[in-house]
């Protein structure tokens, strides 16, 4: 079933409505989006890669870049109209930046063609989320806050004092965070698609 008819049929209005057809339609959207930001977006556009003439080059040896489309159905992939349809539902959404973000890692990690570092544990992903981030099109830093912590004093035993220590924030403290935020991106998804407002 194709993806828009399945947004159709997640609508509660819609007359046959399923269900299971918000679950699928969001899973699918976040899929395509996913797709878009990592095999389009980073493998397709730069130089041809299958040059006969030398690496990097378009055939002919010419330095002129290779059309991205043009490489991503040498690669057998396959991105169209829908790609760009679901990156505007998505943007439409209005998810905090945060949980989309752990949303796409989730969909990248699920995907059925996940290998090398996407194989990695949510736990390695949020220890280094700059990286994934960046993949993804995120710009993703840790940020220092500083806290106002009770201590003992070294020279009055059993005599707190108050100090000001810097800490650093992470966007996800760990695996578990990802996995929370984009349960929370999806449920807000599935929400909206029920209610057809996009």
């Amino acid at each position: 079933m194709g993806i828009w008819r399945l947004r159709e049929l997640a609508r509660q209005t819609h007359p046959e409505h399923i269900d299971e057809a918000a679950r699928v339609f969001v899973r699918r959207i976040l899929d395509m989006e996913a797709e878009r930001r990592t095999l389009h977006e980073h493998d397709n556009i730069g130089w041809h890669t299958h040059s006969p003439m030398a690496p990097g080059l378009a055939p002919g040896g010419t330095d002129i870049a290779r059309e991205p489309l043009a490489a991503a159905y040498d690669r057998g992939i396959r991105l169209h109209k829908d790609h760009e349809a679901a990156r505007r539902w998505i943007v439409a959404a209005r998810l905090a930046p945060r949980n989309l973000l752990a949303a796409l890692i989730q969909a990248r990690k699920l995907d059925r063609r996940v290998q090398g570092e996407w194989g990695a544990s949510y736990d390695q992903i949020a220890a280094n989320v700059e990286h994934y981030g960046r993949q993804l099109g995120f710009s993703v830093s840790s940020y220092v806050v500083d806290c106002i912590e009770q201590v003992e004093d070294g020279r009055h035993p059993g005599r707190l004092v108050e100090v000001r220590q810097p800490h650093r924030v992470r966007a996800f403290k760990n695996g578990k965070a990802i996995t929370n935020a984009a349960t929370q991106a999806r449920v807000e998804l599935i929400l909206q698609a029920k209610a057809g407002v996009l």
